[in-house]
């Protein structure tokens, strides 16, 4: 399941919705697939909201509007302008949305499928960017806006049971993205530990 071009949860989900998710993975498996899919790999990194997608807007990432963002500030919706430099015109400054990262609920959704897609004996994968997984310290910064979702809210409980998504995976890969990554440099104590 890929993030890019499309949106991942910022609300919470229920028993039945994590069942439902199952299910009909089930049912694509089956019928789509011959019963050859494994289980399922969170290919989330970022993503850029709906209306976004689908109007005058584009998404893309600013160190200075962008970076010093939490997560929740960010999947509020944070905007600038840049200018249109395209051979077509119009040149008129461009409506930018910096990408959003995952929230806190975001990790309940994953955490939820993940247990329950476990439960029913498939694998799961994870494949966050570097910033979302980056540290097990805790954050320790004014805005608590160091990223690290990941690690962070890796913990979550389902039918009673403490879950934690970084100790279930079957795998896990680091994706670099230079432009995140590079701008926790300015937001970590030692800048030039980077």
């Amino acid at each position: 399941m890929a993030s890019w071009c499309t949106s991942f949860p910022l609300r919470e989900w229920t028993t039945t919705e994590f069942t439902q998710f199952v299910n009909y993975f089930k049912e694509l498996r089956q019928d789509y697939f011959g019963g050859h899919l494994d289980g399922i790999d969170f290919d989330w990194e970022g993503f850029c909201d709906f209306t976004c997608l689908h109007e005058i807007c584009t998404c893309d990432w600013d160190e200075a509007h962008c970076n010093d963002k939490t997560p929740e500030e960010l999947a509020a919706g944070v905007y600038y302008y840049v200018e249109d430099t395209s051979p077509q015109g119009p040149h008129k400054p461009m409506r930018v949305q910096c990408w959003l990262l995952p929230v806190k609920e975001t990790l309940q959704v994953m955490g939820g499928i993940a247990y329950y897609m476990k439960k029913a004996g498939f694998l799961v994968t994870l494949v966050p960017m570097s910033v979302s997984a980056w540290t097990g310290e805790e954050d320790k910064s004014e805005k608590q806006n160091l990223k690290n979702e990941y690690v962070k809210w890796r913990i979550n409980h389902y039918e009673g049971n403490e879950f934690n998504i970084l100790e279930a995976a079957d795998g896990m890969l680091l994706q670099w993205y230079s432009g995140f990554d590079a701008g926790l440099c300015g937001l970590v104590d030692d800048p030039s530990a980077c």
